[in-house]
């Protein structure tokens, strides 16, 4: 498909008198059209997916709790669906494809559009189901280096953790608006991100200098800096991720430490479980953390 394409493009760019030729004109219109047609029924193959598994947990006879819903590495997988003429003017421009690359951070708004930070091609994807709609933003003039963390503040302005750079940038209009960016002189690597709504705060988590840095969501000062590094409880050795529990605790995987950490909305330690290990309750550099609405924490 690629070596179709690229024809088409040669033998317009580099023939002027081309389209000029009555005979070649019917040609080109019938190769377009082939194509599309050889595209469309690749594409229909691509797209093809195979079934969900029922998966339960915990199996019977235990109570299930979690039941898997669906799988996300692509807009049709939400049937949120492209139109095929749009779908073969984005081929003939050689644009990427619409799918997940390397997946990373993960949150959604209130109108539950779903945002994944791809790390890969430092983009961030935007499903919005109830539209039907899928775009990825940054667009032109602004760029990640290396994109990690998303949070979505109650007024609905987005902050990306952008790595490498040791910046927050910040969104507003589901990610179309770019509305500028802090950190950077104080953050080193900053990673997970959270939104606490009970204290209005952004939470950071800046893995190279093991600490949480909490951010005045409207001012975006900083209000403290929580830990350093070390082992003792309420330090930190390379935190990851965060979340929040609906009293506004703040949950913590302390990732080379092995451990989570539970925290007071204002930073107190209240609480940690896990230690290195391959057994139930034991972790191996522990990653991602989540807490849900009946405050089980998922890691």
């Amino acid at each position: 498909m690629t070596k179709i394409r690229q024809l088409f493009i040669d033998a317009v760019s580099n023939n002027r008198e081309f389209m000029h030729r009555p005979s070649i004109v019917p040609l080109f219109l019938i190769g377009l059209l082939l194509s599309a047609g050889v595209y469309g029924c690749f594409q229909q193959i691509a797209d093809t997916r195979e079934p969900i598994p029922e998966m339960i947990w915990p199996k019977p006879p235990e109570v299930p709790r979690i039941r898997l819903i669906n799988s996300i590495s692509r807009p049709e997988d939400l049937e949120i669906m492209e139109r095929g003429m749009t779908r073969f003017i984005r081929f003939l421009k050689g644009e990427r494809d619409r799918a997940l690359v390397n997946p990373y951070g993960v949150v959604t708004d209130r109108e539950e559009r779903l945002f994944l930070v791809d790390t890969f091609i430092r983009l961030v994807h935007v499903f919005d189901k109830r539209r039907g709609i899928h775009y990825t933003f940054p667009g032109e003039g602004i760029s990640f280096t290396s994109p990690i963390g998303i949070a979505i503040d109650g007024n609905d302005t987005i902050y990306v953790s952008d790595s490498k750079d040791g910046v927050i940038r910040m969104f507003r209009d589901g990610g179309k608006k770019y509305a500028g960016e802090f950190g950077l002189g104080l953050l080193q690597r900053p990673t997970g991100l959270a939104y606490n709504a009970a204290t209005d705060e952004l939470l950071v988590a800046d893995t190279e200098s093991s600490q949480i840095i909490r951010y005045d969501a409207k001012s975006r000062k900083v209000k403290s800096i929580i830990g350093k590094e070390g082992a003792i409880r309420g330090f930190f050795y390379k935190p990851t991720n965060i979340s929040v529990t609906r009293d506004g605790n703040i949950v913590v995987s302390d990732s080379l430490n092995f451990r989570v950490q539970v925290l007071s909305p204002e930073g107190k330690f209240l609480s940690s479980f896990g230690s290195a290990g391959d057994g139930p309750g034991y972790f191996s550099r522990p990653r991602g953390v989540a807490v849900d609405s009946e405050g089980h924490i998922y890691v």
